[in-house]
């Protein structure tokens, strides 16, 4: 995208646009107290540090709902993210950042996520697992609507999507998701055409629009779907499901 952009004549445009969402939702990432955890950017790149503290459930549950929003955020303003969640080792302060966890995270965005989603390690995937044995009823969990699991490859993912569904659960009101669903789905479109014939890039927004059309189906009343024409209806439903 940067390359486009700097090829085309639009790349002052795209910077802008860039450091003014990172920007903003930099901000609502950090966290509040440097006790709490550290926090790192360089360009689109970010890392967060969090300290886990008994079973860690309070940590990584402020992790999925932190980086579904700012995700979705990104994505609605045409930015499609991948990256990858690790428990491990790490020490950081304001000028350097170590640990083996900061390499399997890397290693997951970098060779394992493939498309635009936040993926678990196996380790943070084992975590969740045990978090999810204090439910009497798993369905009731709140790991059951922040992830997904991908059936094609077993990864496990943050369903980001999700964080645009508040009105939803506090007041049954879908019209602010739906508005979102529809820029979500004119970005995927637009790169669907623009990548096409592109083997490296297509796949990417490929599964995007089937993440949304799943995330449309399972969350959204068919009525809705219909009226507002949300589906993206040159690609199929993605072959994903819930983790319990």
């Amino acid at each position: 995208m940067i390359l486009d952009a700097q090829g085309n004549g639009t790349g002052n445009q795209l910077l802008q646009h860039l450091h003014k969402v990172l920007t903003e939702q930099y901000d609502k990432l950090k966290p509040a107290e440097d006790y709490i955890g550290v926090f790192k950017a360089f360009t689109d790149n970010i890392i967060i540090g969090l300290p886990i503290i008994e079973d860690g459930e309070v940590q990584l549950g402020s992790i999925f709902l932190d980086f579904a929003s700012f995700q979705s955020a990104l994505t609605l303003e045409g930015f499609f993210i991948r990256g990858g969640i690790a428990i491990g080792d790490y020490y950081g302060d304001n000028d350097f950042a170590y640990g083996p966890s900061i390499i399997e995270a890397h290693h997951l965005e970098n060779n394992q996520a493939i498309y635009p989603r936040i993926i678990l390690s196996d380790e943070s995937v084992h975590m969740v697992r045990e978090h999810l044995a204090y439910y009497a009823e798993p369905e009731w969990a709140p790991q059951r609507t922040e992830l997904l699991i991908d059936n094609i490859d077993g990864k496990w993912f943050i369903n980001y999507l999700e964080a645009l569904m508040f009105d939803v659960h506090e007041h049954g009101n879908y019209q602010y998701v739906i508005d979102h669903l529809l820029v979500h789905k004119q970005s995927i479109e637009q790169n669907l055409t623009k990548f096409q014939g592109n083997q490296r890039v297509y796949p990417k927004y490929e599964w995007a629009a089937q993440y949304h059309n799943y995330f449309c189906q399972q969350n959204i009343p068919q009525s809705f779907q219909q009226q507002h024409s949300l589906l993206i209806t040159q690609q199929p439903v993605g072959n994903f499901g819930n983790i319990v």
